[in-house]
């Protein structure tokens, strides 16, 4: 019989590294957005994205 397999969901740690990450590349590329915004933005996204 087959083991299940132990990939699960990711951590809340690592989606909300990866959220501000894309937001940090984001920012990078698009300069002429207002950076604050966005990184607020970012860090909303990222702390709901964490919770689910």
């Amino acid at each position: 019989m087959p083991r299940p397999s132990r990939i699960g969901r990711p951590s809340p740690l690592s989606v909300f590294g990866a959220v501000l990450t894309v937001a940090g590349a984001a920012m990078y590329a698009l300069p002429e957005y207002s950076s604050a915004l966005l990184a607020l933005c970012a860090f909303a996204v990222a702390a709901v994205a964490a919770e689910r």
